[in-house]
């Protein structure tokens, strides 16, 4: 009889602990976990192993996420992290936190600054990097923090009497003294279930404001780390989005259509891991920074996702930011500075209507520290003068505290006035180390304590907020100027309230809405089909056919819907590709397609606008095919991708079956990102079966506009 295997603990953010008598081991690392770890009465481990991937495509967010683990054992238990994975692995982590720990290995920002080496405030970031690695006592090689364990070519690793097993089918079995003491097979999860649609907190953006997302630091267990949502005429722009605060906003009823701009201060996990998520939760973002962060972030993005930067850098519009410069991003002024930090870091000041704020994003902030620097040439005159001129004069101040000396002290932020101390909030800072008497305040986090800037309301506001919610709809993306016009003058606004129905099934179509604020549910006998949120749009399929509405649309929260009578809308849109796109959406989408679409894991995780216009791009292959009837094998063209619509599909590596797919199950995608079949597959029908299918040059179109789709499906296996 085999020894009972231990427990495994299953950490709240993600992850795995194995008990074992030399103490913890962590199988698979998404963010933050540490600080679930620092909680437990062993601590932080100081041995991690690597599962088969390193991103998880679904969620987003990496499962290898070992800079602060590395960091904690270093700084704080003076002691190595052990890291088990395999030799490619290998490479890939030490890319990440060599970028993290040691900055960009080369430097060239002469070219963002305005005025070149002339400019106000221009940092030899070299100099400053080289200092702040010497100070904290930070060696130049990664052998100093870690130990890689490799396992060999049989998948097996030993240290300290522990013997690690990854068996042909990426199981993971751990011994110890030659007992099994814990198993782990490939399919466990390693990220907690996604977060659930609950109450939709009702939120109107500011013209002008910000909300904070977190205001704690990577090694506090009680917040969420430091993020903001600057918010420029009712559009949202995110800084440093902590993980899962997209998901978290999107549940509370704020749609990733309101916030389609990241701005990007530096690449330390605790500001960068949640912005490769935001830029794969739905359409492509807005990403602002220098040129030197974006690089470095697309160097850590590269080595998590396994996608090429190239590739990785077509699922973004980069804007690079001038220093020295005024920026005018949503309609709101922005100027960007590089900050006295370890790794190149960007400081924010943005404007609206004679209203200004700042953000200080993580920098050594103290005058005494920064004349030292001065005198021990590390700053020049102008880097110093620029440095002790921080802009405390704004209406409000989001500034940092932490360790020194890559952080402000929080003995300086207490001495400054108190006028000045009124107008600040504190970010990156645990809130019971803050003095009572000093007249500081941590921000405060969330929708409902969104802090706004009292500014005079636009001329035009509820114009600007209707061409925002068209201009997300990719339906109208390439309407002529005229049309614009046209649509605004044609375009009505209703407003329901919670559960009010919009129209019923068996309803004359008359009109075509498109939601500004709020969700609306469709429902087919009771039953809700799909809910859309802000942008998505409904009631298309009545304006191309002469029937009644097929559904019932009601109102899941309070909304504002934009409406345009079916006669203006065919009348504005004829001869026009929309109408192309409205035609092919109408004729081809169906209860049948909804459900198929739901049987497979991505598909079926678009929101109900992604789907939406999915369904104009799929068509049903006309005729079906026989048992053993050859679909496609490595000699096709490759110009489709194929959905299982009815029976099932085998799927043979040269003459070998390796998989069968059921309803749902997707094929051809390969060839869409490698050219023709790139290995010897075979897809046979076994029963009879219907397909459904997407042409390739369709199907690139809607994936450079859906950057989580083009991740999901990229890593697919054919």
């Amino acid at each position: 009889m085999t020894e009972k295997t231990k427990p495994l603990f299953f950490l709240p953010r993600g992850g795995v602990l194995i008990s074992t008598s030399t103490g913890n081991i962590q199988f698979g690392i998404p963010p933050e976990t540490i600080k679930d770890t620092m909680k437990l009465p062993d601590g932080v481990p100081d041995t991690f192993i690597v599962p088969k991937y390193l991103f998880d495509i679904h969620s987003g967010i990496a499962l290898a996420e070992m800079e602060f683990p590395v960091y904690f054992n270093f700084f704080e238990k003076k002691r190595k992290t052990r890291i088990v994975c395999n030799a490619k692995q290998l490479e890939r982590i030490a890319t990440v936190i060599t970028e993290a720990l040691f900055g960009p290995e080369i430097i060239d920002h002469i070219s963002e600054f305005a005025q070149g080496e002339n400019t106000p405030g221009f940092p030899d970031l070299k100099a400053e990097m080289d200092h702040f690695r010497s100070s904290i006592g930070s060696k130049r090689s990664l052998e100093d923090l870690i130990e890689f364990c490799v396992l060999d070519d049989h998948g097996r690793a030993a240290f300290n009497g522990i013997d690690v097993r990854v068996d042909s089918r990426h199981g993971l079995r751990i011994f110890e003294k030659e007992k099994e003491i814990a198993f782990i097979g490939r399919d466990m999860p390693l990220i907690p279930k996604s977060l659930h649609a609950g109450f939709k907190f009702i939120f109107r953006p500011p013209l002008f404001g910000v909300t904070t997302l977190g205001a704690g630091h990577g090694f506090d267990p009680d917040a969420d780390t430091s993020g903001l949502v600057i918010w420029v005429n009712r559009r949202g722009i995110m800084v440093d989005p902590p993980v899962n605060s997209s998901k978290k906003l999107f549940v509370l009823g704020v749609s990733p259509k309101r916030i389609d701009s990241v701005i990007l201060t530096h690449c330390h996990a605790d500001h960068d891991a949640g912005t490769l998520q935001k830029i794969l939760q739905e359409e492509r973002i807005s990403l602002f920074t220098t040129n030197t962060i974006y690089q470095s972030f697309m160097t850590k993005a590269e080595a998590l996702t396994g996608i090429e930067k190239c590739r990785l850098e077509k699922l973004v519009r980069f804007y690079p930011v001038c220093i020295g410069k005024p920026m005018i991003i949503g309609g709101g002024r922005f100027n960007f500075n590089y900050t006295l930090h370890s790794i190149p870091t960007i400081s924010i000041q943005a404007s609206l209507h004679g209203k200004n704020m700042v953000y200080s994003s993580d920098t050594m902030n103290d005058p005494q520290y920064i004349n030292q620097l001065y005198a021990d040439g590390v700053l020049t005159k102008n880097r110093r003068d620029f440095l002790m001129n921080f802009p405390w004069d704004q209406d409000v101040v989001f500034h940092e505290a932490g360790l020194s000396p890559i952080h402000t002290p929080l003995s300086y932020l207490c001495s400054l006035p108190a006028d000045v101390r009124k107008r600040m909030y504190l970010i990156h800072v645990n809130p019971n180390i803050i003095p009572g008497e000093s007249g500081l305040r941590i921000a405060p986090t969330g929708l409902a304590n969104t802090i706004e800037l009292d500014v005079n309301p636009l001329l035009h506001d509820e114009a600007v907020e209707m061409l925002d919610a068209f201009s997300h709809i990719e339906l109208f993306e390439k309407l002529a100027f005229d049309k614009a016009r046209e649509l605004l003058l044609v375009a009505g606004t209703e407003h329901y309230k919670a559960s009010d129905v919009i129209f019923s099934k068996g309803d004359r179509a008359e009109k075509f809405y498109v939601i500004m604020n709020g969700s609306v549910d469709i429902l087919l006998d009771g039953k809700i089909i799909t809910t859309y949120d802000v942008g998505g749009y409904f009631g298309e399929k009545g304006l191309l056919r002469d029937e009644n509405r097929t559904a019932t649309a009601t109102a899941r929260t309070d909304a504002t819907l934009l409406s345009v009578r079916k006669d203006e809308m065919l009348s504005l849109i004829r001869g026009t590709e929309s109408e192309y796109l409205l035609r092919q959406i109408a004729d081809f989408q169906n209860v049948e397609l909804r459900d198929t679409l739901m049987e497979n894991p991505v598909t079926g995780s678009l929101t109900a606008t992604q789907q939406t216009r999915l369904h104009g791009l799929i068509r049903p292959v006309s005729h079906s095919f026989h048992p053993a009837e050859v679909i496609a094998d490595h000699q096709s063209a490759g110009e489709f991708t194929y959905m299982v619509r009815e029976g099932c599909v085998d799927v043979y590596d040269g003459s070998v079956l390796i998989d069968t797919l059921s309803k749902g199950g997707l094929f051809g995608v390969k060839s869409l990102f490698m050219g023709k079949n790139p290995k010897k597959y075979s897809f046979v029908a076994r029963e009879e079966t219907r397909l459904y299918c997407i042409d390739h040059a369709d199907l690139k179109r809607y994936l450079d506009t859906n950057p989580g789709v083009y991740v999901k499906l990229y890593h697919m296996r054919y």
